[in-house]
Formats: structure tokens, sequence, C-alpha cells
């Protein structure tokens, strides 16, 4: 019996490494990341503990392995895809909520510390409007609590801005497909669950994006703040 959980528990650390070294909050594997050691050492006590188990473990890697991917793959051009990453941040959210207190608690606040201070990859695409409002919905879209309707939302709008660009249509066509894309993401920042700080910052871009306001007076107004 005693072999068998010593087996258990060198599986759970050892997938536990895994997570860590593989994780899309690792900077660089000979940085210092002080948030990433203590997220290494909760996961381990909460192994030595029994608090966690290894399907758990199991499902936190393979969804940390999807954001990952996720973040990697976007190209500049290429079609917005938050959906996947959303997925998998609500399913490694909803893994965590099974862990057994204290260490449920503990994990859940190392993850959000993770996400609030993950900085963003660096890219060889110049920095614009469009894209500081892409990463930015990103980041409202990983901190916050919004439904799938709403991320799906952002996802057709981001995606319906980036066809402007290509689009064969008269300028007011395009000037009328910028303001409904513009409209649909402050309705869905207002009413979703997102930090104030991140709604902020996306009704900011909007109102920098192709011009203050979109073509409607003064600009978006903050909302719900």
């Amino acid at each position: 019996m005693k072999s068998q959980r010593k087996a258990i528990i060198f599986s759970a650390i050892l997938m536990m490494t895994l997570i860590v070294s593989t994780s899309v909050f690792v900077k660089g594997q000979n940085e210092t990341n002080p948030v990433k050691e203590k997220f290494q050492e909760d996961l381990k006590a909460a192994v030595m503990s029994e608090s966690i188990t290894v399907a758990q473990l199991k499902e936190i890697k393979e969804n940390l392995a999807i954001l990952k991917e996720a973040k990697s793959e976007r190209q500049p051009g290429a079609p917005v895809d938050l959906m996947t990453p959303y997925s998998a941040v609500t399913k490694i959210r909803a893994t965590m909520a099974t862990v057994k207190e204290p260490d449920r608690t503990t994990l859940r606040q190392d993850f959000q510390l993770m996400m609030a201070t993950k900085q963003p990859e660096p890219s060889a695409e110049p920095d614009t409007p469009g894209k500081k409002l892409g990463e930015d919905i990103f980041a409202a879209v990983m901190h916050g609590e919004p439904t799938p309707p709403q991320v799906q939302q952002l996802q057709d709008s981001l995606n319906s801005l980036e066809s402007i660009k290509t689009s064969g249509g008269s300028m007011l066509e395009k000037f009328r497909a910028m303001k409904t894309a513009k409209s649909q993401i402050e309705a869905t920042m207002n009413a979703g669950s997102f930090r104030p700080e991140d709604k902020q910052a996306v009704l900011d871009d909007l109102n920098n994006l192709g011009g203050r306001g979109g073509g409607g007076g003064g600009g978006l107004r903050r909302q719900g703040l």
C-alpha cells in the first residue's frame, strides 16, 4: 500500500515538474521567476498532502499546453481565436476548483497571479491601435469571467475589424463595418464581467482606433465603472 502511494506521489511530482517547465508562464529556463517558483512549491505541497490527483495535474498540464500553443500560433493577419485559450483557462480554473482545501485557494491565487504578471511575447508585428486592441481584449478575457457567447462576440468583432483591411468595399461600407464592430465590442465589455482596468483599456483602444469615437460624437464613454 505504501509503495503504491509512493508511486502515485512520484508520478504526480513528475507531472507537476512537466507542468511548470512547459508552462506558458515560464519566461526562460535561466530566468528567476518567483511567481513560477511559488506555484511549483505549492503544487508540490498539494501533491504531498494528496490534495491534488494525478488526473487533475494531467488536466491542468493539457490545458496549459493548449494555452501556450494558442499564444504562439497567432500570426499577423491570421484570424483571431479567443475561444481556444478562453476554454483552456476556464478548464484550468474548473480543475483547480476540485482540489481539496486549503491548497485549492493557494493554487487558484498562484494561477491568477501568474496570469496577471505574465509579460507579452516579443512580436515582430509593428505596434498599431488595432494590435493593442487585440492584446487588451485577450488580456481582459484571460483575467475576467465573461460568458462563452461574449467571448465569441469579441472574437467575431475582432475578425470583422481585421477583414476591413482587405475588403473591397467602399470607404462608407468600411466605416459602417468598423463602427458596428466597435459598438459590439463596447457593448460586450460593458456587459461582461471584466476587471475595471481591462475594461477601460479596451474602451480607450476603441477610441483610438480609426479616429476618436469611431464616427459617433465625442468618443466612447466609460460605462459601468
